[in-house]
């Protein structure tokens, strides 16, 4: 009796220290896989740094979060967003956002279902939205993945949103794709990266493609409830910092939105964007005039609104006619005054011109072809639509 009393005696006493073991032999295994995740997490943070974007921010203004959608002075052009509960007239989705494209025809828009959110599309068929959708291939890494904050181009195929998931480096990071005709799905996301993207919230990236200017929200060095909303121009090709010219210090602010002034490259550039602007917000806040624009159908037929296009196909192909004819101008003016500054630029400038007014001039030519064959098939739509 008194050697099970001894064998239980030890049990008892090596038991404690075998649990302590096992306890400590965990934690150390949980420190190490911690490590080896927030390794993982600087060397990513380390790549997209390097790989920062050089944009030029024109200004920055501080607003309540549910005043956001309100103060983006988005023109008329690129559609419109707005939130969920007033665009369809209930009280369901409070969170949810809404792009509403500029035939006023079809909506891309967020939606809270089954613990998450995601994205979905409809269309106005008989003054309702009807064939409400999911969108295909926004499958991200993870399970808990929300996606928010919608915003569509022109082209109607490249799409913007937030999402809130493993692929994110804090909170929501700003995405794109494109939709893939031949699958009827979305191409597989991609973070924008830096500077747009940080260990905050980032919600929301909108675009102005016809005056060539872009707008995202941003917590980050925010209050509780505030974002800070920064205009930017678009660049027409990506271009990042070269990391030999700055300091590892100054590629992190740069990164990081540290000041809108690190980017400046000139005070002149920046006035004028800033002018720009504000005659965009103009136009937003104007009466838009009867007439928005004059398209020959025949000799019978001449447009002068989306409206009197009888065909929504043949509608959505102007939009997109008139979105060319304004990058043509656009880019046809930069040639001009690349053309006006060569005399008296340097040797090594006026090569840099030489380069940039053989791309401009071919891309103009593509422009000049994508025109005439819309615009002949705008014609062609409408004249079947119309019997003749």
């Amino acid at each position: 009796m008194k050697g099970k009393f001894i064998l239980v005696s030890a049990l008892i006493a090596v038991l404690p220290v075998s649990m302590d073991a096992q306890k400590r032999k965990s934690n150390v295994k949980a420190k190490a896989k911690q490590t080896v995740v927030d390794k993982e997490f600087e060397l990513r943070l380390e790549g997209m740094r390097a790989a920062t974007q050089k944009v030029m921010f024109v200004d920055s203004v501080v607003v309540n979060k549910s005043k956001l959608l309100k103060s983006l002075n988005i023109p008329d052009e690129s559609g419109s967003v707005t939130d969920y509960n007033s665009f369809f007239e209930t009280t369901e989705q409070p969170n949810a956002v809404v792009y509403l494209n500029q035939l006023k025809n079809k909506c891309v828009f967020s939606k809270y279902a089954d613990n998450g959110w995601g994205l979905y599309s409809s269309e106005l068929i008989g003054g309702k939205w009807a064939n409400t959708m999911p969108l295909k291939g926004l499958d991200m890494a993870g399970n808990d993945v929300d996606i928010n904050w919608p915003f569509l181009l022109s082209d109607g195929t490249t799409l913007y949103f937030a999402a809130k998931g493993e692929e994110s480096i804090g909170g929501y990071d700003i995405f794109m794709t494109r939709y893939d005709e031949s699958t009827g799905a979305y191409l597989k996301p991609e973070n924008i990266g830096m500077p747009f993207n940080s260990t905050s919230n980032d919600y929301f990236y909108v675009v102005d493609e016809f005056d060539g200017y872009g707008w995202f929200a941003t917590d980050r060095n925010q209050p509780e409830g505030s974002v800070c909303i920064y205009s930017f121009i678009l660049n027409n090709v990506r271009e990042n910092y070269n990391q030999d010219a700055y300091t590892p210090e100054q590629l992190k602010q740069l990164s990081e939105l540290h000041s809108i002034s690190m980017t400046w490259t000139d005070e002149s550039s920046r006035k004028h964007a800033l002018e720009q602007l504000a005659e965009i917000a103009k136009r937003k806040h104007s009466v838009q005039k009867k007439n928005d624009f004059t398209f020959v159908i025949n000799d019978k037929y001449t447009y002068t609104t989306l409206t009197d296009f009888k065909s929504a196909d043949a509608a959505e192909k102007y939009a997109r006619l008139n979105d060319i004819l304004r990058k043509k101008a656009k880019l046809d003016n930069s040639m001009e005054l690349a053309r006006d500054a060569y005399p008296n630029a340097e040797p090594q400038q006026q090569e840099q011109y030489r380069e940039q007014l053989l791309a401009a001039e071919k891309q103009s030519q593509r422009y000049e072809t994508e025109i005439a064959v819309l615009t002949k098939e705008i014609r062609s739509i409408e004249l079947k639509k119309l019997g003749n």
